[in-house]
């Protein structure tokens, strides 16, 4: 929040990707575990085995490690959901990156370092201000302009919006990546054409295909 220095973070949805980010001067990286993330479907996710290693990899070139555990979680789900923070913790890994507010108050409960995804559709200053009660860190909604991104970091500088450490709330933004058609990547479009969930990591990317539109009601 000084201004002064940028973390620059990188998905890495392999152990080949994962050394990409490094190579490339990540300051820290992002990756899911099992099949609870939103690219569950598009990635080589890594298992909870993998998890010490990752955190052993990360504390070598002293970078942060981020699990995306940011899909929309149901009652069956809650058991694994448990079980990937808590091995998370245990692990080392730096924090869980979350939506459901079943996964921010179970990490929150359990000391994990907890942020909040853009999936939670952050786009003012108070619901920044709601989140602090959990996290330091929120990730913005994909949508904003670099005005509305401004506006709001100044404001909680002088607001002093402070998070959960007691130091201002950390802002992130994505600077590159695929940029959904619908509000921060909630889309039923695909759920819509084969029952396959965007939302719960399983986006089949309907948007990115070429189509023909013929109005039936002219």
């Amino acid at each position: 929040m000084n201004g002064k220095s940028i973390e620059i973070m990188a998905p890495a949805g392999s152990w080949e990707s994962l050394q990409a980010a490094i190579q490339g001067g990540a300051n820290s990286i992002y990756f899911g575990i099992e099949q609870l993330n939103m690219r569950a479907k598009s990635s080589n996710n890594f298992t909870l085995k993998d998890l010490v290693e990752i955190a052993k990899i990360g504390n070598q070139h002293k970078i942060k490690t981020y699990i995306t555990l940011n899909t929309i979680i149901y009652d069956h789900d809650l058991t694994l959901m448990k079980k990937i923070v808590t091995t998370a913790k245990e692990a080392g890994i730096t924090a869980i990156i979350a939506s459901d507010q079943a996964v921010i108050s179970f990490a929150s409960s359990v000391n994990m370092e907890v942020h909040i995804s853009t999936q939670t559709n952050i786009t003012n200053l108070e619901t920044i201000r709601f989140y602090s009660h959990f996290a330091d860190v929120v990730v913005l909604s994909r949508e904003l302009s670099l005005g509305q991104i401004k506006e709001m970091t100044n404001e909680i500088k002088n607001q002093q919006i402070k998070g959960p450490s007691g130091n201002l709330i950390q802002i992130e933004i994505f600077a590159h990546g695929a940029l959904c058609m619908a509000v921060s990547g909630k889309c039923y479009l695909s759920l819509h054409t084969t029952n396959s969930s965007a939302n719960r990591g399983a986006c089949i990317q309907n948007c990115r295909k070429t189509y023909k539109v013929t109005d039936t009601e002219e």
